[in-house]
């Protein structure tokens, strides 16, 4: 398998992008008439930047919405890296090492799965290619993959814009998934960037460094922008392009879960920690179920 095998690209509108990853994270490239803006890098599990050129030949300007590895695995290949401000300090450190090996024999399982139910049946995933679990690139070294330990070469404040000549981006801090959580929009043409603010399904906020009652106050603010909104780009799959309408379900979701009335299952994060989980619709929050567990998403210090 190629390298860029591991992608899922597709034109979502004119100018905007979807490359996906499998079963998991998805970047957006945003092209304007000077520059073009890629939402987050990836996990770096494959290279980014080929595709990019392929779709672009304009100056690019990476954004990341949060520190998280899975958002900026490929930032290394970009000159011009942007981040909040509260991402500066976070950006310099590496990626735990126990948690990146347990997410890779998660996807390892899910690629073992999916082999036994196409052996059973054939047509078990008809469903969107970027919801399809893919074989590791044949490039990619697990025991080299550490993403984070680069800084950003520019930092982000709420109310910000970033240009690309005839679109602006404006700059919105989310903390609540994580500290540094910021989300773009777009206000004249209605696209919001969510990055992991909002999501279908599972919506981490079982972290160390999660706040429910951040993330509820980061989304009414993004309610606030709803009218002027058309579609939402989000971080993840199950659906990447998602409804208006999925901030309402967010809020309501956090507020019966900050209220004491959600009804949780105990399943397991996408690195096998025990977490409890509640489910509204497409929306599901996650929470810690108070074990000893660390989901500290770094080792040791920043790397100077």
């Amino acid at each position: 398998m190629m390298s860029e095998d591991w992608f899922e690209v597709r034109c979502v509108a004119p100018d905007l992008w979807m490359i996906a990853e499998p079963l998991h994270v998805v970047s957006w490239l945003y092209i304007g008439s000077e520059r073009a803006a890629l939402l987050d890098t990836g996990t770096g599990i494959a290279p980014i930047a080929p595709i990019v050129a392929s779709l672009t030949d304009r100056p690019v300007v990476v954004v990341n919405t949060h520190y998280h590895f899975d958002h900026i695995g490929n930032n290394p290949a970009f000159k011009e890296r942007l981040a909040s401000v509260a991402s500066g300090p976070l950006m310099r450190l590496p990626a735990s090492r126990q948690l990146l090996d347990r997410y890779l024999r998660t996807y390892d399982g899910f690629i073992a799965e999916a082999r036994e139910r196409i052996q059973v049946d054939p047509d078990a995933f008809a469903m969107a290619p970027e919801t399809q679990p893919r074989e590791f690139p044949l490039t990619f070294n697990s025991e080299e993959w550490r993403p984070g330990s680069i800084a950003a070469t520019g930092l982000l404040r709420d109310g910000n814009e970033i240009d690309l000549g005839d679109r602006r981006l404006r700059v919105i801090d989310t903390p609540g998934h994580s500290p540094d959580g910021i989300c773009l929009v777009d206000a004249e043409r209605g696209v919001l960037f969510a990055g992991d603010t909002l999501t279908e399904g599972p919506l981490y906020v079982h972290y160390d460094e999660s706040s429910a009652a951040s993330l509820l106050a980061s989304t009414l603010r993004l309610f606030k922008l709803a009218g002027d909104l058309r579609v939402i780009c989000c971080g993840h799959v199950a659906r990447a392009v998602a409804e208006v309408s999925l901030i309402d379900d967010t809020i309501a979701a956090l507020r019966a879960v900050l209220d004491g009335r959600a009804d949780c299952r105990e399943t397991s994060d996408v690195f096998g920690y025990p977490i409890f989980e509640a489910r509204f619709g497409r929306v599901w929050i996650t929470q810690s179920t108070g074990a000893a567990t660390s989901f500290r998403l770094y080792d040791g210090e920043p790397v100077e």
